[in-house]
């Protein structure tokens, strides 16, 4: 199936509860970010999401933007771990270098590479 139009979460909620989830592919992405002056990690951010999306797991799991603060293969590393643990199936990555994805799949197969394209930059 495919949605063609923009969906709010409250509606895109509504959608997978109504269809069988094996149906569905579900992508997302991910960005880690201050809270309280600490930084809150890949683990939180999936929980979040799953929570906000009111699934299990998640099929493919962005990295929005490589966090330049710290090593690609600790992203990875617990990207890897929650691949392990049922709660996204494939990893993703946005915006990275061709080294930075080399140094990611070292750690764990990336499944998809997002690159920005834009006809007027």
């Amino acid at each position: 199936m495919r949605l063609d139009v923009q969906l709010s979460r409250k509606h895109l909620r509504g959608a997978l509860k109504q269809l069988p989830r094996e149906k569905v592919q579900l992508a997302t992405k991910f960005g880690t970010f201050m809270l309280n002056g600490v930084t809150v990690g890949v683990r939180a951010c999936c929980e979040a999401s799953l929570k906000r999306l009111a699934v299990s797991y998640i099929d493919l799991y962005y990295q929005h933007r490589v966090d330049v603060s710290m090593p690609i293969e600790d992203t990875i590393e617990e990207l890897k771990k929650l691949v392990n643990g049922g709660k996204i199936r494939y990893i993703g990555l946005s915006e990275a270098s061709v080294d930075t994805i080399s140094r990611a799949h070292a750690v764990h197969p990336i499944t998809a590479v997002q690159m920005e394209y834009s006809l007027w930059s």
